[in-house]
């Protein structure tokens, strides 16, 4: 690509100036052309940092293939796909000869074959319920009197049961209709709208002289409210609203006058009444203005209480259930002040129970439905006398599903290391100038930066140590392990493949069937002597554990080498993160480009003040012309005065 020479400058001082006045010069042509050779060393400066700039770019790309390829592999979040974890590279199917009473998963401990299992009994959580309903009756506030029937007559309520609300007309009375008949007669008419039976009036009362509602027959919550017009409900002595359960989102001072057994408020420094009780020795504290559903929910989401309380709305009882399983003592209760606990009635208790089952002959007894031993995991689901047989089989589709996914995606990463370890990098195309690139369009900008920014990194020696650290670590033998890659199916290719690995599936599979411990370990054995990768691990621990740890290890410890955001003791992080940094990271802005990037920032200051000292300079002696040349013309003009006059 051919390009005009450089001309004009980004470093020019910001004086107006008028010039040529006198000597007819374009001066600032004159001047733009003179500073271009001085600007040359300033362009080549800018251009070293645009290349480190680039560089920088592009270890960072190295980084980020690095990051992503530990990320799919090497990640605890991730257990199907971490092949660091033996759970990755050594599965099974579990089959149960009946999974309504219990299923098996295997673990990496766990061996193929087949287990016999009774489950003799389930464990259960302790519980403490309501030793009865909870909510007061609806019944009359105050005594009914005859006058009361009378002006019920033709009146209306609005009854609602269990969500469904009709509005009712009750019947014709006189002073003489007795209670008996009141009552019948305003249950039959709610039996006509919702179906007999399931509401029931009765009298009652020291003379027998008021009506209580309740529920029958499945009905549960019943509600009274009154009409718009026409209220029948005064004559009842009832207030609108009044139902025979809990509503969760009365607050306290509501909800005491609800219950049967009301409970006691405490009075506290600042005037607000307050309940205090403990569950499992963790003391909780509501004043009159919370919930009921407050007090449920932060009950039930405590952590250390460890239980969970529910209001029933069928039974109309409350329930806290143990979260453990199991036998022992895991409910214990009391009010510290007032008497908030006492009035839900919990006296029907009923203790936790331990599982019991029958594993291949031995009788185990544990404080969970989830029994795990040699490696197997038996979830409990019912009870049965029969034994149940569980069958536990190599997965052999899954690990080689992984392992192959491991080697697709080593390959991908090794290519393109390789591919940036011998792109060519074409010197004849440096970055462009600010004044180059004003002479070409967009897409020619971006074609002669793309062969620019090739290259960088060709022959690089930091990339070049993580692919022959990496290739390495694939082929040399793993401490106590006979197995190598070899043996389960998988070689290098040629030359030209430069470290891409072949799978023999058929092989590979037969490995996993025949030989699954030598596959998982040849993976994921962790070192003896060093078993966690740590960044300040002496030379011979290193060696150490380099030797003992399985591939998959090793190639998580070259990466986190290179990439680690975790400095050593040395203050030190990855190698990659030492030379460019990463976005978002301190090494962003600490690393070895992004010193000679500020060096290189350092000299382009110093050149662009001497450029616009040097300009000013130009410009100076070209306004000494200017002002000579001035100067002559006004002489030329008297002369020419002095001539023409004489000649008068």
């Amino acid at each position: 690509m051919a390009l005009n020479s450089i001309s004009g400058s980004n470093f020019t001082s910001n004086k107006l100036r008028l010039t040529g006045l006198a000597t007819g010069l374009d001066t600032d042509t004159i001047i733009s052309g003179l500073m271009k050779s001085e600007k040359v060393p300033l362009d080549k400066i800018m251009q070293k940092k645009q290349l480190a700039e680039w560089k920088r770019d592009s270890y960072r790309e190295v980084t980020n293939l690095l990051r992503g390829f530990k990320d799919e592999f090497f990640d605890v979040l991730k257990p199907s796909t971490n092949i660091l974890s033996q759970a990755g590279l050594k599965k099974f199917t579990a089959t149960s000869s009946e999974s309504s009473i219990v299923t098996a998963t295997g673990s990496a401990e766990a061996q193929a074959g087949e287990h016999k299992i009774t489950v003799t009994k389930l464990a259960t959580a302790a519980s403490k319920t309501s030793g009865g309903t909870v909510t007061r009756p609806m019944e009359s506030d105050a005594v009914i009197t005859s006058s009361d029937i009378a002006n019920a007559s033709g009146k209306k309520i609005k009854v609602t049961l269990d969500g469904v609300t009709k509005e009712i007309r009750l019947g014709s009375y006189t002073e003489s209709t007795t209670m008996a008949q009141f009552a019948s007669d305003i249950e039959n008419t709610i039996g006509n709208e919702f179906g007999g039976g399931k509401v029931r009036v009765n009298v009652t009362g020291s003379g027998n002289n008021k009506l209580t509602f309740t529920t029958e027959a499945g009905a549960s919550r019943l509600t009274l409210t009154s009409p718009e017009s026409g209220d029948g409900l005064t004559s009842l002595h009832i207030s609108s609203g009044t139902s025979n359960r809990l509503n969760v989102s009365d607050t306290l001072a509501s909800l005491k006058g609800k219950l049967k057994d009301s409970f006691q408020y405490t009075q506290s420094s600042n005037g607000s009444q307050n309940v205090t009780f403990t569950i499992n020795s963790k003391t909780f504290t509501f004043s009159s203005s919370d919930t009921l559903s407050t007090v449920l929910n932060t009950i039930s989401n405590d952590t250390d209480a460890k239980v969970k309380i529910v209001y029933d709305d069928i039974t109309d009882k409350f329930t806290i259930n143990a979260k453990s399983l199991g036998a022992g003592n895991n409910i214990n209760i009391g009010d510290l002040s007032g008497t908030f606990l006492n009035s839900m009635n919990l006296t029907d208790s009923k203790p936790g129970q331990d599982a019991i089952v029958v594993l291949d002959g031995k009788s185990i007894t544990r404080s969970s439905n989830k029994i795990t031993s040699n490696g197997v995991t038996y979830d409990l689901i019912k009870e049965s006398t029969e034994e149940q047989t569980i069958s536990l089989k190599t997965d052999t589709d899954a690990v080689f599903n992984n392992i192959k996914n491991f080697v697709t995606k080593y390959n991908s990463l090794i290519e393109n290391l390789n591919g940036k370890l011998t792109e060519k990098h074409n010197r004849d195309y440096q970055p462009l100038t600010e004044d180059q690139k004003a002479e070409l369009s967009e897409d020619q900008i971006k074609k002669w930066e793309e062969k620019a920014k090739s290259g960088l990194l060709k022959n690089d020696s930091y990339v070049t140590k993580v692919v022959t650290s990496m290739r390495t670590a694939l082929y040399d033998s793993v401490s106590g392990i006979t197995t190598r890659l070899t043996d389960v199916g998988i070689t290098t290719g040629s030359y030209s493949d430069k470290g891409k690995l072949i799978i023999d599936e058929e092989k590979l599979k037969q490995a996993i069937e025949s030989n699954p411990d030598g596959v998982m370990n040849l993976f994921s054995k962790k070192s003896d002597s060093q078993p966690y990768y740590t960044r300040n691990l002496s030379a011979l621990d290193k060696k150490a554990r380099y030797n003992e740890e399985g591939l998959a290890h090793r190639m998580y410890d070259i990466i986190e080498d290179n990439i680690s955001t975790i400095r050593d003791s040395e203050g030190k992080k990855g190698f990659l993160l030492q030379v460019a940094g990463i976005s978002g990271d301190a090494s962003e802005y600490s690393n070895t480009i992004y010193t000679q990037i500020s060096q290189y920032n350092i000299q382009i200051d110093s050149l662009a003040d001497k450029l616009i000292d040097k300009e000013n300079k130009y410009y100076e002696k070209y306004a000494a012309l200017e002002a000579a040349m001035s100067k002559m013309n006004d002489q030329s003009n008297w002369l020419m005065s002095q001539f023409g006059n004489s000649g008068g």
